[in-house]
């Protein structure tokens, strides 16, 4: 069963920028400006965890921003990586019909989690060391 809440980059970029203006808007001019009142120590340390978290934050925010255009190199839980499919499962895949959507299709029934494009090159791969006719 596929979780309702699948959580995007997008998704993540955001709450990322909107924590990190969070931090700058609600808690920086206070914090500073406590530190300016009333120098204790409580006040200094509270200012140390504010920078800490801000810079944290930034840095986060922007390498979220930084690596929006950029593929996910990390394979999700239910998704199949092409490399742990075996060539075999290709081959057989391809065997089973002359077509090459039918074959696609064959091998994601094979691997459920493995995405249409990920297939695609698999069989279209195989193919091409068959060759063009199979």
């Amino acid at each position: 069963m596929a979780e309702w809440w699948n959580p995007s980059r997008r998704v993540e970029r955001w709450r990322q920028t909107i924590v990190l203006v969070w931090l700058l808007v609600f808690f920086g001019p206070s914090t500073i400006d406590k530190v300016i009142t009333e120098p204790t120590a409580w006040n200094w340390t509270f200012l140390a965890i504010w920078l800490f978290a801000t810079a944290g934050s930034a840095y986060y925010a922007v390498q979220a921003w930084r690596n929006r255009n950029k593929p996910q190199s990390v394979w999700w839980e239910g998704t199949t990586a092409p490399t742990e499919i075996p060539a075999d499962d290709v081959r057989s895949a391809l065997a089973s019909t002359d077509d090459r959507i039918p074959a696609i299709k064959a091998l994601r029934e094979l691997h459920p989690g493995l995405g249409l494009k990920d297939a695609m090159d698999l069989i279209d791969a195989q193919r091409g060391e068959q060759g063009p006719h199979h």
